[in-house]
């Protein structure tokens, strides 16, 4: 199970809903009676100060101004003069790393060294070589093959304006990525930066990334980090666990956001922070950039694989699909499902509707569907209703279908403990070969592996297809799938999913679909 952070979070008031992170420890609680009666809980905070960031640097003067003339011998004219024989220049490296520029250079311009200190020990360590500049929201291109990682530091509160927002929203949604650093790890900044990642993509959660996601382990293996000695004697961290949240487009995190301060870190810089120290710090900037970079391809197919799922041909059909909604990221491959739903068709010729429909297990729109599909990438828990009204669902003859996305485990551990509770008389049990899933209408006796499956098991090629169903009342009601199926669904580039190759992905689902048809 993935290690729940020792944190509370206070919220003032409605009026005033700015959200305070601080430890568990300094929260003291008094209840106060209102006049009508009610009681209210107010809080007696003791919060430490952040610190203060770094000095800001004077700027350095510009060099001194020499004539043209000036220190050269004058030329022996008429002779001609001869063309300098000079060794060119190597190419310049390309460009990885945008700092955002704004106007206020007390707040973005503290660790003016913090990229290229980076990239320099990336260049020694990895023989990665790459170079940074600096513009401003307005400046960048929202093609990402021109600024490919955007990075915004800062400890001051700020907020994005409108074209700033579209703009950043357009770029992500073309395959870019951005991330957001809270210098000295300011609250402010911070908050600042959740909220503008809630501006530019509200139609995804923002979450904290667990440790069983790629970026942990796209280069350096991390499960643990140091955090600063401020940090820990100011009480904001108690546990050695990376923080860092962020917002998915596809199953690719787009909006990055350290918790903590990691720049200080990759300047080497010990003026006091509530950060990582200098080795971790690096280490996780290694791993950022090796999953962005990992992950560029597969951002720019997004929107070809959206537009593929769209161009669909009859609406009508016989089989809806209800997809659904829980706290975690859910909704992690949208153009996946109308895609399989497309294949299905090609191969059956059963009319199908392209149009899958969000469903809520708390609303009773749910019974509306016969099949509902349920997959994420992280932990979650279902409300008791939601399970009773789950419950109730399967008894009467639907169908759930889920997969774990991206192979996670936080996500498979979340969904066998939800299931059991669900279903405590009716265990998720293996397929064995024999099931017909494996069989109709497409022979499934073993599936390739995708490279992050093959390492994982430690297999080659393929293996036999892994499958786990819940029977209710001699009908299968569940079936689920702890390795990924949507990337394959989606033919999409997807270095780090832990499933299966995209015909054995889609076959398996077209199986499926036909079983929840036909039964």
């Amino acid at each position: 199970m993935e290690p729940k952070p020792k944190f509370v979070q206070f919220v003032p008031s409605a009026a005033d809903p700015i959200v305070f992170t601080i430890p568990a420890s300094k929260l003291k609680m008094k209840l106060l009676t209102s006049l009508s009666g009610l009681v209210f809980a107010a809080a007696a905070l003791a919060v430490p100060k952040p610190p203060e960031p770094p000095p800001l640097e004077e700027p350095k003067p510009p060099p001194a101004q020499v004539s043209s003339s000036e220190g050269m011998p004058p030329l022996p004219y008429p002779v001609v003069p001869q063309k300098r024989q000079e060794r060119k220049n190597p190419p310049q490296p390309p460009v990885l790393l945008t700092k955002i520029r704004t106007a206020d250079a007390e707040d973005w311009a503290r660790t003016p060294h913090d990229l290229k200190k980076l990239l320099e020990w990336m260049s020694g360590e990895m023989g990665a070589s790459f170079t940074s500049n600096i513009k401003s929201w307005a400046e960048i291109s929202t093609n990402p093959r021109e600024n490919p990682v955007l990075y915004r530091s800062g400890y001051k509160p700020f907020k994005l304006e409108p074209k700033e927002a579209a703009r950043l929203r357009e770029y992500l949604r073309n395959g870019g990525t951005v991330i957001f650093n809270a210098l000295v790890g300011h609250p402010d900044f911070y908050q600042s930066a959740m909220e503008a990642a809630r501006q530019v993509l509200p139609e995804s959660p923002l979450y904290r990334l667990r440790l069983d996601h790629p970026l942990f382990h796209a280069y350096n293996d991390i499960k643990q980090v140091k955090y600063r000695e401020r940090a820990i004697a100011d009480g904001v961290v108690s546990d050695s666990y990376p923080w860092i949240d962020a917002v998915d487009i596809d199953n690719r995190s787009a909006i990055i956001i350290s918790r903590f301060d990691i720049a200080m870190g990759w300047e080497k810089n010990r003026h006091d922070s509530w950060g990582y120290e200098d080795a971790d710090a690096r280490r996780l900037g290694a791993n950022l950039l090796s999953y962005v970079t990992a992950m560029q391809e597969a951002g720019r197919s997004a929107g070809k694989s959206v537009e593929l799922a769209d161009a669909s041909g009859s609406k009508a059909g016989s089989l809806r699909i209800g997809w659904v909604a829980h706290v975690g990221p859910w909704k992690t491959r949208p153009a996946a499902l109308p895609m399989l739903l497309r294949k299905f068709n090609e191969q059956t010729g059963a009319p199908v509707s392209f149009e899958w429909r969000e469903v809520a297990l708390s609303d009773a729109s749910m019974f509306e569907t016969p099949l509902l599909y349920l997959t994420g990438t992280t932990d979650f828990a279902l409300g008791e209703n939601e399970r009773a009204n789950l419950r109730q669902f399967l008894m009467k003859g639907g169908v759930l279908f889920a997969e774990a996305g991206d192979g996670r485990a936080t996500f498979d551990s979340a969904f066998r403990a939800e299931m059991a509770k669900v279903l405590p008389d009716h265990p998720l049990l293996p397929l064995p070969a024999s099931a017909s899933l494996f069989h109709q209408p497409n022979e499934v006796a073993s599936v390739k592996l995708r490279p992050a499956l093959a390492a994982q098991l430690d297999k080659k090629g393929s293996s036999a297809p892994e499958l786990l169903a819940a029977d209710v009342n001699g009908a299968t009601a569940v079936i689920y799938c702890p390795r990924d199926l949507a990337a394959g669904w989606e033919q999409a580039p997807a270095p780090y999913a832990i499933g299966y190759e995209a015909a054995d992905s889609t076959a398996i689902g077209v199986n499926i679909l036909f079983h929840a048809l036909v039964r």
